[in-house]
Parts: structure tokens; sequence; C-alpha cells
């Protein structure tokens, strides 16, 4: 089932320049098999054509005449080895008055009796709008918060260095929603990204409540980013070029 999710996002840095800011933030959790229908019959929101808020299928993973469901799913026979039959639901951000960008989409894979297979983390990093994909295999993980811990491999900015590991939790999405993502280097923890989020009804009302009475996120999210890089970059921040 289709809903929304409103809550808040933090950033904290405990390098020897430490950097903290929070602000609300709000995602559309979409079932890839209905996603036109989600904005039928919603006269601010469309899908695949243009209006105060638009759902575009070449904003999202995988060729644009292909659905997404598939191109996820081919995603995951390939990099997991996971033959996927269930559903896909789709956290994500989408084009607030004509203007898209979407730091990361998640996309949670469920198998045929609702459990989560896996997780796949779709990013975007700016100004280059280079994108990249991180899988999850969600399979021999009993526990409901998955856990994973990975290597670095996708420049986002400029002042983290590429010799990270990542330590992601999830929780499954349910009433409250839960990311959790630190980073560290030989060991030490040196920056972390939380999201928490509650589930909200997916209603005409509460949509154009969320269109009309906050900040689109699409723009909120970019403003954002600079802002807190020119604040890094006045408290002199080493700055690590793209490689």
């Amino acid at each position: 089932m289709h809903c929304i999710y409103e809550g808040t996002i933090a950033h904290s840095r405990f390098t020897s320049k430490s950097h903290k800011f929070s602000y609300k933030t709000n995602m559309l959790y979409l079932d890839l098999d209905d996603v036109e229908g989600a904005f039928t019959g919603k006269v601010f929101w469309s899908y695949n054509r243009p209006n105060f808020a638009s759902f575009y299928r070449s904003d999202f993973y995988g060729d644009r005449n292909d659905p997404i469901k598939k191109s996820i799913q081919a995603l995951l026979l390939k990099n997991i080895n996971l033959k996927h039959r269930g559903k896909i639901f789709l956290l994500t951000t989408i084009r607030y008055f004509g203007y898209s960008f979407n730091p990361v989409s998640f996309y949670y894979c469920f198998d045929e009796s609702s459990q989560i297979q896996a997780i796949v983390s779709h990013i975007t990093n700016t100004p280059w709008n280079e994108k990249h994909v991180y899988v999850h295999d969600c399979r021999g993980k009993p526990s409901m918060s998955k856990k994973f811990e990975f290597d670095k491999e996708f420049h986002v900015s400029p002042f983290m260095p590429m010799n990270i590991n990542y330590s992601w939790v999830f929780s499954p999405p349910k009433d409250f929603l839960f990311v959790s993502m630190d980073n560290y280097i030989e060991d030490k923890l040196i920056f972390n990204a939380t999201l928490r989020m509650t589930r909200r009804a997916w209603t005409s009302f509460m949509l154009n409540k969320l269109l009309f009475l906050s900040f689109p996120m699409s723009i909120k999210s970019l403003a954002l980013i600079y802002f807190n890089a020119l604040l890094l970059f006045i408290k002199r921040v080493k700055y690590y070029p793209h490689p």
C-alpha cells in the first residue's frame, strides 16, 4: 500500500572539525506494481506528465522503456543471484514544480510472504549528477533490523575521502522507519547520517498538505547540501577532488 513518510534527517561529523545539522523531510513510499495508479485522481500530482508534483519513470533506476520493477529484479538477479517474485516498494522523492534531485532512493524488495529479501540504495551525487547502486542482500539476516558493512565505492561529498567503510542499518518500513549510515576510517567513526520517519496515510489531503505546506524536498535537499558544503569550506575541512 502506498503511503507517505515524514520525519527528520540528521548529519553528524565526528572529526576534529565537527559539524552537525538536522532538518524535517518527507518521502513517498510507492508500490511499484501500481505507481501510475497512485497518482490517479490526485489533482496536483501526475505520472509521466508535468504538474506541481510529478513522478517520471526516467528519474529512477533502469531503462526508461522498462518498468522500474523489472529493472530492479534484473539487478537483483545479476548482483546477488536473487530471482525475485514478490513486491517492491520505492522510498523516494519525486519532482516538485518541475525540478528533480534525489540524493538517495531505497527499494525494499519483499518475498511472497512479505519478508524483506533485499534493499537497493540508489544514490545521486551533485554537481556531477552521477548515480550508483548498492545492493544489500537480506537473506540470512533474521533480525528485524538489517545491518550491512561494506566499502565505499562512489564519490558523494568532496569533504569525504574514498577510503571509508560503511555500516548501514535499516529497519523494516512499518509505522516507523529508520535508516542509519555510519562512516568509518580504520575503525574510527567519522560520520553518521540518520533518517527517522513516521508513516502517514496516502490521501489527497495529506499529499496536498505535503506539497503546499512544506518546502519541496527536491529543492530543499539540494539547497541544504550546498549550504552545508559552504560551512565546511569556511571551517577549512579537507577537500577531496572527484577521483
